[in-house]
């Protein structure tokens, strides 16, 4: 029996034998902990967790911007306690990293990142067998005077994560279909895209989450912009082949990697 679980900032989903169920996130910690009891079977097996914010290397959650509430619980412990299996908890961006690198679409790159584009931006890099989380979503982007979340000014986030967008337009990204909107958007990505990549030499980059699965007008501006920009190094700039499964995908594998290969 295979199950992983991805607790995101919009949904949780559990993977449970290739078949994926889902329910709201929980704003209240404690009520998630309990949806998570109601709907995960019972385990005989170490179960691997994805998370929409930082963890310190034993499972406490260090940031969550869209669950401030869970901000300092012991999610990993927490879990393992409530199902009574071991609990390995990473970012989400990190677990759809893996999941792409391993068996999606990063499979040929040992040197590559992943972008989740959705209610915010996440950012992860592997370097080898090296698998880390990144705050490439907060980068500073000249020009922009965006107040963000995380309680910065400039952060790309703003311009490309759903809830900060959302907020300023009104509505749900996904009734946007304005093709200047897109264009912007696009273009604001690449330059983050090739900031990412620059950063760490990588050779290519995933791009998962609903905005970037779900909106194939951003694409042209995006590779046009980074074709323009990226002189000195090319990156690959690929969709995610496993689509919004990754996170799912890579989560099931955490509990078989060595403890230092993730750095939260």
């Amino acid at each position: 029996m295979s199950i992983s679980l991805d607790i995101g900032g919009t949904w949780t989903r559990v993977l449970h034998d290739g078949f994926v169920t889902r329910f709201p996130t929980e704003p209240s910690y404690d009520r998630e902990l309990a949806m998570i009891a109601a709907t995960v079977p019972p385990l005989t097996a170490p179960l691997g967790v994805s998370f929409c914010g930082r963890l310190t290397p034993d499972g406490v959650v260090r940031v969550a911007l869209n669950l401030r509430e869970y901000e300092g619980r012991p999610l990993g412990l927490d879990l393992a306690t409530l199902l009574d299996v071991p609990v390995r908890v990473a970012h989400d961006a990190t677990c759809g990293l893996l999941g792409e690198a391993l068996s999606g679409s990063l499979q040929s790159f040992s040197r590559c990142g992943y972008l989740t584009l959705s209610t915010g931006v996440g950012a992860a890099l592997r370097l080898g067998n090296v698998w880390l989380t990144t705050e490439a979503g907060h980068q500073l982007v000249p020009g922009n005077d965006e107040p963000c979340s995380c309680g910065q000014t400039g952060c790309l986030q703003t311009l490309t994560g759903g809830d900060a967008l959302g907020r300023r337009l009104g509505r749900p990204l996904e009734e946007v279909d304005d093709p200047a909107f897109w264009r912007r958007y696009g273009a604001d990505l690449a330059i983050g895209v090739a900031n990412f990549a620059l950063s760490a030499g990588l050779d290519a980059v995933a791009l998962g989450g609903a905005i970037a699965l779900t909106q194939p007008a951003l694409w042209p501006p995006l590779r046009a912009t980074l074709h323009r920009v990226l002189t000195y190094q090319h990156v690959e700039v690929l969709p995610a082949a496993l689509g919004e499964t990754a996170p799912l995908a890579g989560a099931a594998l955490l509990p078989t990697l060595p403890e230092d290969a993730v750095l939260h």
